[in-house]
């Protein structure tokens, strides 16, 4: 029987091709994880808080939209459905979003944040 070096020289780079091709989709996959901080759900005085680290975000304002939400930067108390987002042109160290899939979220500000923005002003008499 005659061996047709062709044929496979074909089929060694087709299977070549299909193991670089899944290396490279593993690889593209493995970069889209993100690393999420396991941020804590905590309570104040009368009011839910999330704690991350050395600080405490507290409730500020009703769901913030889509498009106000920056990346998600972590989840709450292992919950992958209890997202945290950063707000978009703000610093995560004072302005967070927390949602959940399917809403706009809540915005939350570190309890030490002073310096609020022209025009906010939060839902909470407790928090103003």
């Amino acid at each position: 029987m005659k061996e047709d070096k062709n044929g496979k020289m074909i089929l060694n780079r087709i299977a070549s091709i299909l193991v670089i091709g899944i290396l490279m989709v593993s690889a593209m996959c493995a970069c889209t994880q993100q690393d999420l901080e396991d941020m804590a759900s905590g309570t104040g005085d009368g009011y839910g808080s999330i704690v991350w680290g050395d600080k405490t975000y507290v409730p500020y304002g009703a769901l913030v939209s889509y498009g106000e939400r920056g990346k998600q930067i972590g989840i709450v108390d292992g919950d992958k459905d209890d997202r945290v987002y950063e707000l978009k042109g703000y610093s995560a160290d004072e302005w967070i979003v927390n949602a959940f899939p399917h809403d706009g979220g809540m915005l939350f500000k570190e309890i030490d944040v002073t310096d609020i923005p022209d025009g906010w002003q939060s839902e909470y008499e407790w928090n103003q």
